[in-house]
């Protein structure tokens, strides 16, 4: 696969110009960042707030190709992205302006070592009224973005895979059940869990 991991200097970069690019002064007034998968239980960082947020006009879906954490080079497991839509329900967590950018480095290490996003700042809906948020956008121009998986792949790909981080398929699993914890179920992560929840247990009983 053609790709490479950033390295510190391309990941302090890469946060200095999406901090560059927010609409407002974040290390005056801080900043909102919204979360949508791994970060929804524990993030790098103790926020001063959090929402549940709403974007209309995007959805996450198992859309980027995963070498690493939740597959491997020749395997390449399933992470999920932010791409154009119906609608995605997240979290929205506040970061004070004194540690902002500490937080977000921490984020970006985990989030922004693989090229899979690109940082965007994008208006939500939560229950106290529209916020601008930043967030991570699937990255159109990635070598690990696969826009045209078929079902069939993605469920197969989604059971059997596994990287340094677990299994794809438990990746899966803590994110339909992170949301649903937060309150935020997402009926489509849930019947795609139960599905590979079900090819894992024919595989085992067949050998």
């Amino acid at each position: 696969m053609n790709y490479h991991l950033r390295t510190q200097a391309e990941l302090d970069a890469s946060l200095d110009k999406a901090l560059a690019a927010a609409p407002h002064d974040v290390t005056r007034s801080g900043s909102w960042l919204l979360v949508y998968g791994s970060m929804l239980k524990e993030p790098p960082f103790s926020p001063e707030e959090r929402r549940p947020a709403t974007l209309e006009g995007w959805e996450r879906v198992f859309c980027l190709a995963d070498p690493k954490m939740r597959g491997t080079e020749r395997h390449p497991g399933l992470c999920l992205g932010l791409v154009r839509g119906h609608r995605c329900r997240g979290l929205a967590y506040r970061l004070s302006a004194g540690t902002v950018r500490e937080a977000l480095r921490r984020v970006w290490e985990r989030e922004m070592l693989l090229p899979f996003y690109v940082p965007c700042w994008l208006q939500a809906q939560t229950p106290r009224g529209v916020i601008t948020a930043l967030t991570f956008c699937t990255d159109p121009d990635s070598p690990l973005y696969e826009p045209s998986l078929s079902e069939p792949a993605m469920l197969e790909r989604l059971a059997l895979c596994e990287g340094e981080n677990g299994s794809n398929a438990e990746y899966l699993d803590t994110t339909a059940r992170q949301l649903a914890e937060v309150g935020l179920p997402d009926t489509g992560l849930d019947q795609l869990s139960e599905r590979v929840r079900a090819m894992r247990a024919a595989r085992r009983e067949h050998g």
